[in-house]
């Protein structure tokens, strides 16, 4: 069996009008070409579905069977379209991310900020993890994006670079460097470094001169887990650290100091993830957008 709908709207309305003539006018269709509609329902059903005179049409005991199942199928339909429609028009939808725990407590609010004020009615939900965990939810289909620093991925795994984030020199109000415009590497070695992360000194050290590097390995060097860790030590004066640029509202509430820190410069990329053989939902598509326009924004400001 192969009915169309075409065939089960032109049924309907020759049902609700009670007219060939006017379900025609209806559907915007010629006379002729709405009976021929019904005529090859009628066929494909193998009864006849309307009761045809020269003065009326009514429905027959099978069409009067068969109407009810057409409005809902007709109204599922409408309902499955107006759904799409909206998810595609972003006026409702829900949206999954994750972010590791600094860039979580950072910049993702703030863009989950804007995106909220273009589009009210998704529901975004942000999920904050250990960097070594970031794309974890990706793999798995509990998370459509993933966004944080720069991580090595595999063709399951399709990454956008969305800026390129300097790291800043984080020091005390009081401390000698406080007041500096910049430091170099070479000046830290007077004192103790506390390295924000677990990988943190496997990705500088190839940045750094031979005398760098040993400062970064000796054994004062301490590793936390996270970055607010490393700035409860900094505030407690218990040495130095150093964080991306987003993290400027958090080292600001701990009342610390961020210096450019120079020769060598070192970067990172923030890069936003998503499974490669999978197409974005409108939501995720439009709030990469917005991502990138806050990306490009901080790096011109």
């Amino acid at each position: 069996m192969n009915l169309t709908l075409r065939q089960l709207r032109a049924f309907a309305a020759v049902a609700e009008t009670g007219s060939f003539t006017a379900a025609a006018q209806q559907l915007h269709l010629t006379q002729s070409a709405l009976s021929v509609l019904v005529r090859e329902l009628e066929r494909e059903m193998g009864v006849q579905l309307l009761d045809r005179n020269t003065r009326s049409v009514h429905l027959s005991e099978a069409g009067r069977e068969f109407l009810p199942s057409v409005h809902r199928l007709l109204g599922d339909l409408t309902s499955a379209v107006a759904g799409v429609t909206d998810l595609r028009d972003k006026k409702k939808g829900l949206l999954r991310l994750a972010a590791p725990q600094l860039m979580a407590c950072t910049l993702m609010p703030r863009v989950i900020a804007l995106y909220r004020e273009q589009y009210p009615d998704v529901d975004v939900r942000l999920t904050d993890t250990l960097p070594e965990n970031l794309l974890t939810g990706v793999t798995a289909g509990d998370v459509e994006l993933a966004v944080g620093q720069d991580v090595a991925v595999d063709s399951a795994i399709e990454r956008r670079t969305l800026l390129r984030d300097r790291h800043w020199l984080i020091c005390p109000p009081g401390h000698a460097f406080a007041n500096r415009r910049k430091v170099r590497w070479h000046e830290l070695e007077p004192y103790t470094f506390i390295a924000p992360t677990r990988d943190f000194r496997q990705r500088v050290l190839p940045e750094l001169a031979p005398a760098e590097r040993d400062y970064m390995l000796r054994p004062a060097t301490q590793e936390v887990s996270y970055m607010t860790t490393a700035l409860g030590m900094v505030a407690s004066g218990l040495g130095l650290t150093v964080c991306p640029t987003y993290s400027a509202p958090l080292v600001r509430a701990h009342g610390l100091q961020m210096v450019r820190l120079e020769s060598p410069d070192f970067h990172r990329e923030v890069c936003v993830y998503s499974a490669a053989r999978r197409s974005l939902s409108p939501a995720a598509a439009s709030f990469v957008g917005v991502l990138e326009s806050f990306a490009k924004a901080q790096q011109k400001g």
